[in-house]
């Protein structure tokens, strides 16, 4: 249903199920980790009870049916990957507090320079204005 349509997938515990259920119908997801992994590793129960980031039965849940791959965002060369990857996007789905992609310069308005149809989805806890 979803066939050819690009997501790259920033979210952690919040919203990763969201891109999940995208990739289950057919969009190619992209899920983008930090360098030490997704904090939604640490998230048990894990498998056969051992504690361990490959062992998170959530995040395999969660992740299942996408493709991977591990940025820095917090260095120049990991956010020109992303801008790279952002320009054939149609979807970035994120949960980061507000105002962290504008301060790594990967906001909408960065983005929307190289990819004008590009969707930045936000999904906070308290919106972007909240505690």
């Amino acid at each position: 249903m979803l066939t050819g349509l690009q997501i790259l997938d920033l979210a952690d515990e919040k919203a990763s199920f969201c891109s999940r259920l995208l990739a289950d119908l057919g969009a190619e997801v992209i899920k983008v980790e930090p360098p030490a992994g997704d904090k939604s590793r640490q998230i048990g129960p894990f498998w056969e009870n051992i504690p361990h980031p490959e062992r998170s039965l959530p995040f395999w849940y969660n992740n299942a049916n996408k493709l991977g791959i591990t940025l820095n965002l917090e260095v120049r060369e990991g956010q020109e990957i992303f801008r790279q990857l952002a320009s054939k996007a149609d979807v970035i789905i994120e949960t980061f507090p507000p105002g962290t992609l504008e301060e790594l310069e990967l906001g909408y308005e960065s983005l929307d320079k190289i990819n004008p149809r590009l969707i930045l989805v936000s999904v906070t806890s308290f919106g972007q204005s909240g505690p």
